[in-house]
């Protein structure tokens, strides 16, 4: 194996170097890295003093290389010695007493590099086994496999099943077996042993104090879990009166899918611009401070639905553009596509109670206009209708809305646009038309309108939570939750699921159009004039208008609009008036 070990103090650099001979073994090729602060500099010739006050005398393989690397930027100067060498494995090594800017230099190391790597305290004991907990991930795994390679019987494959029914043991080694066989690893390689424990730490523990241990090597897949477990709970549990056992944290070399979401990454880095740290706190502060539910929010959510629904109810595109303007309800979808990127749970919790409750109390209030108007006797009106009938265009709609609305409000230079983008985002005249219909028993087009909500929600969220991560915006490692990766899962999985009958909805129509024009061309030829164009207009007192306008040398008979309006009854689903206009065309 290729391993690349670099160090910064001479304490346990001798110490680091025995396990590195170890783990690269037989016909392994080694390189040895001396890293100080200074002018950017890389020595590759060392004197033989200075070789054996580092690294000790023997034990190194032949055609091992030494360099001294003296560097303003620590993190980028070893990364690019690790892309010239190339190693299978970087190893680190890691002290309480390094200074901050060589701890971010592995920080840095750790999330970018592709190869594996492996941080590592040194202890000051003497011990050559390794014991290796199996806790079934995949960095556990890869760990498994280096070690296994390189120390045979001399590594310990440990698992410790939960003490819960008397076969509990027989499962243990089922799932060690299961586990050897996903890395790759022969049983009768290494050493295996599978215990069966109520305390996971404490089964460890008592291990690491039964035979002679030298190393806990552990699996992690980010700078922070490696932190946690090098200088956190782990160690002061397990390694407590025993303070001359190594501990190794071992990262998988990153995967073809990892590097290359690397690459956009720093891609997008490069064109897009990343949100800075105080427009960041902005953000932050601004979206957990609008996105809950409170007293003004539902004030805004009553007085923004019954806005939209008079003007549905009236009639009249421009108040229900005013009842847009009002609602409140785009900030707790915008934290939601925060909290997603985040990781960010107790906002995420927030934010879907104002969403949800915001829902509720706009449909009860929409709900009791339309009792009203069931009560005076109104109808469905053309607002009413036009938002009972979503399609793919409404997804898109709703998608780039929430880009926009996200990239203004990170943008507190650009927060003039969000009116704009409020508008097009028609959140609350949905829910009124839901609320409306409901009461005026029109099924259909309230199920169009909850439609029609539901692909805003989740287009909104996702639409935002792309844009925020455009924009820069990460969740620690260490605490990003595996919830938001599901949830994110979740609302695509919806976002596609949607995408189906919206699209078919608009290609029926299309369809249906063209069908609709064929026939009207047939019975047009029956009375000698011809179909020019057949339109779907915005619908009037309840029902859908198609315009149907055909060129003839005299005015069409009554006889032809009639067989036009059966035609248009016959092949719609729903009440259709047919208005014929005709142009007259003289023929020399």
């Amino acid at each position: 194996m290729n391993i690349l070990l670099v160090v910064r103090d001479q304490n346990t650099a001798a110490g680091m170097k025995r396990w590195c001979v170890r783990f690269a073994g037989e016909g392994g090729k080694l390189g040895l890295l001396r890293v100080e602060e200074g002018h950017s500099k890389l020595t590759e010739q060392w004197s033989e003093e200075d070789v054996h006050a580092w690294w000790g005398e023997g034990g190194v393989p032949e055609g091992s290389e030494f360099g001294m690397l003296e560097a303003v930027n620590v993190s980028k100067s070893i990364h690019a010695v690790v892309k010239e060498r190339k190693p299978d494995l970087l190893v680190l090594q890691d002290r309480i007493s390094h200074p901050e800017v060589y701890r971010k230099a592995i920080q840095y190391l750790v999330d970018e590099v592709d190869c594996a790597v492996m941080v590592m305290r040194l202890g000051e004991g003497a011990g050559e086994r390794v014991l290796l907990p199996c806790a079934g991930g995949p960095h556990s795994r890869r760990g498994l496999k280096i070690a296994a390679d390189a120390l045979g019987r001399n590594l310990t494959a440990f698992l410790v099943e939960p003490d819960v029914d008397e076969v509990s043991r027989e499962v243990g080694e089922m799932q060690l077996a299961r586990f050897l066989k996903k890395s790759g690893v022969k049983e009768d390689v290494v050493s295996t042993k599978a215990v069966v424990h109520s305390d996971v730490f404490e089964a460890i523990h008592e291990e690491i104090h039964s035979e002679s241990y030298g190393m806990l090597l552990i699996g992690a897949s980010g700078a922070g879990s490696i932190r946690k477990k090098l200088f956190g709970t782990v160690p002061d549990r397990l390694m407590r009166g025993d303070e001359g056992m190594s501990v190794g944290i071992i990262r998988g070399e990153r995967s073809t899918k990892h590097q290359l979401r690397n690459r956009l990454e720093r891609m997008m880095m490069l064109s897009i611009p990343q949100l800075k740290r105080s427009e960041r706190v902005l953000l932050f502060d601004e979206v957990e401070d609008k996105a809950r539910w409170s007293f003004d929010f539902a004030a805004l959510m009553a007085l923004s639905t019954g806005i939209a629904s008079l003007g549905l109810l009236a009639n009249s595109g421009a108040v229900v553009i005013g009842a847009m303007l009002v609602a409140p309800l785009m900030t707790p979808l915008l934290g939601g596509g925060l909290s997603v990127v985040q990781g960010n749970w107790p906002l995420w919790k927030n934010c879907q109670k104002a969403v949800g409750l915001g829902f509720l109390f706009a449909l009860s209030v929409a709900f009791g206009f339309g009792v009203f108007a069931r009560f005076l006797g109104l109808g469905l009106t053309d607002e009413l209708l036009a938002r009972g009938a979503p399609s793919i265009l409404d997804l898109g709609v709703a998608f780039i809305s929430g880009i926009a609305a996200s990239y203004c409000l990170a943008r507190p230079k650009l927060s003039g646009a969000l009116a704009g983008v409020a508008i097009a985002a028609a959140l609350v005249p949905p829910i009124a038309t839901v609320g409306i219909c409901l009461a005026l028993q029109k099924f259909e087009v309230s199920q169009g309108a909850a439609i029609l909500f539901g692909t805003n929600v989740v287009a909104i969220v996702l639409g935002s939570a792309a844009n925020f991560f455009m924009a820069g915006i990460r969740g620690r490692s260490s605490s990003s939750a595996a919830w938001a990766k599901r949830t994110a899962i979740v609302f695509t999985l919806c976002l596609v699921g949607l995408m189906v009958p919206l699209s078919s909805a608009i290609v029926n129509k299309i369809a249906g159009d063209a069908d609709l024009t064929n026939r009207f061309g047939r019975t047009a030829e029956n009375y000698g004039v011809r179909v020019n164009q057949v339109r779907r207009l915005t619908p009037s007192d309840g029902q859908q208008v198609l315009e149907i306008t055909v060129d003839a040398t005299k005015k069409v008979s009554k006889d032809c609009v009639s067989d036009f309006q059966n035609e248009a009854n016959l092949h719609t689903n729903q009440p259709v008036k047919v208005r014929v206009i005709t142009r007259l065309v003289t023929e020399l």
